[in-house]
């Protein structure tokens, strides 16, 4: 394909775009049939153009083929393809695509394919996701490549002008999701990891229960009282029914936020684990008095929600485990442990899940004006349980999952630096506001008694 021949194709997508507007924006018939049968014309000169555009794509080599396919897809030229960039190639191949489904698709495809974990895809990677839906699709790279360039090339679906507006903007928190997924995946299909699950699961059973767990975790933390309290927590939120295993998916999970909190990456960690595992002694008898205790508190602290009965409409609507689940959620956002939510935490909790920081705000007042019911500007535990129950039930969402979610993505995702301080800024305004007011309020209380 010539550039001469590339010029006139995206000239007359364009003509062809622009004109459809018009012919939709036709005051009047004669304006209207002027407009279809220019319109018209367009269509015949791209059919035209296709058919050339076909012809001369079919006589490239397979190798020219992709690179160019890569070209078209990579609308910055910076030589890799985003989760914003492919999204449109998505639209494009698939016109009842939504602009979410989209992303979303796009965002999982980048994750899967992208080796260095740079949030995006070079050439050779782009050649493996393309290998791939060639496989899938039992057809040759040759057919795949031709008809995903003819629908990039000539689908006058795609992202709106809007819609890639939005992109840009959120550019900087898609490419971090890229990365977070594409390093889950990277962990998830890494030898090493595997081995790790291996040595963890002491009995072979391919799951891990809460004393392999903590065993395993002592090995890399050296603390069975750390070891322990992890393992509750992460036990707690992601085993949906209740039986304290973690399969090799959750591990997978665990691990990569032990790498969070430790700030190391996965090899750090799993070699700090084979070293120790061969050179550090086991267990004493101290610390697996003390795995024996944390054991029987995960006990006792099921018995005492069984006998909780303060929470109305949520009792009704959670069961035990689910509320245990809440609770944990709960003390992730409680960053300062006083059993209370302010608007600052809820806001950089609810941050964590939100494209829009902007969103996070008016969602943070709507909430915290609906469910604060003691008007002290604060959530406690059974005010957030009863928010959590609500938008489960508005949202037709399952509540144990959404829980779930919530809290995983809790131990999981950090909000960026910037996003911290402009929340926290807010939040500090909205104490010195309510100071002023209250201030207000005394003195025109003061002045009411002078004046009775």
């Amino acid at each position: 394909m010539s550039l001469s021949q590339a010029k006139k194709t995206r000239f007359l997508h364009r003509a062809s775009i622009a004109e459809d507007e018009k012919k939709s924006e036709a005051e009047n018939v004669i304006d209207y049939v002027k407009s279809t049968r220019k319109s018209l014309k367009l269509d015949l000169l791209n059919l035209q153009n296709q058919l050339e555009t076909l012809n001369s794509i079919s006589e490239m080599p397979d190798s020219v083929k992709m690179r160019f396919l890569f070209s078209h897809l990579d609308k910055d030229s910076n030589r890799r393809i985003s989760a914003s960039e492919l999204s449109e190639g998505l639209r494009k191949m698939n016109a009842g695509m939504s602009f979410q489904e989209g992303l979303d698709q796009a965002i999982e495809n980048i994750a899967m394919y992208d080796i260095n974990v740079d949030g995006t895809l070079d050439f050779g990677e782009f050649k493996s996701f393309m290998e791939k839906l060639t496989n899938l699709a039992g057809v040759t790279s040759q057919e795949v490549s031709e008809l995903i360039l003819m629908q990039v090339i000539f689908s006058k679906s795609g992202n709106t002008s809007v819609e890639k507006v939005m992109l840009t903007s959120q550019e900087g928190q898609i490419n971090e999701k890229v990365k977070k997924l594409a390093e889950y995946y990277s962990a998830f299909n890494d030898i090493g990891m595997r081995e790790l699950f291996g040595h963890f699961d002491s009995n072979g059973d391919g799951t891990l229960d809460f004393k392999e767990v903590s065993r395993g975790l002592f090995k890399i933390k050296g603390s069975m009282s750390e070891a322990t309290k992890l393992a509750l927590d992460v036990i707690l939120l992601t085993d949906e029914d209740d039986n304290r295993l973690l399969d090799y998916n959750e591990f997978v999970r665990l691990i990569l936020h032990v790498c969070a909190l430790e700030g190391d990456n996965f090899d750090d960690v799993a070699n700090e684990f084979i070293v120790n595992m061969y050179f550090e002694e086991d267990a004493d008898m101290e610390d697996e008095i003390e795995l024996i205790e944390a054991e029987e508190f995960y006990d006792a602290y099921q018995k005492e929600l069984a006998l909780y009965d303060e929470l109305g409409e949520v009792e009704s609507m959670m069961d035990i485990l689910k509320y245990a689940k809440m609770q944990k959620l709960f003390d992730l956002w409680d960053t300062i442990n006083d059993e209370v939510l302010s608007w600052e935490e809820l806001a950089l909790g609810l941050q964590k899940y939100q494209r829009s920081i902007d969103d996070t705000v008016i969602l943070t007042n709507n909430l915290m004006e609906e469910y604060d019911e003691g008007k002290d500007k604060t959530l406690n535990k059974q005010e957030f349980a009863l928010l959590l129950v609500k938008i489960a039930k508005e949202g037709k969402n399952d509540l144990h999952k959404m829980i779930d979610t919530l809290a995983t993505i809790s131990l999981l995702e950090e909000n960026s630096e910037d996003e911290e301080k402009y929340i926290k800024a807010l939040a500090y305004s909205r104490v010195v506001i309510d100071e002023e007011n209250n201030k207000n309020v005394e003195k025109n209380d003061e002045i009411q008694y002078s004046l009775s």
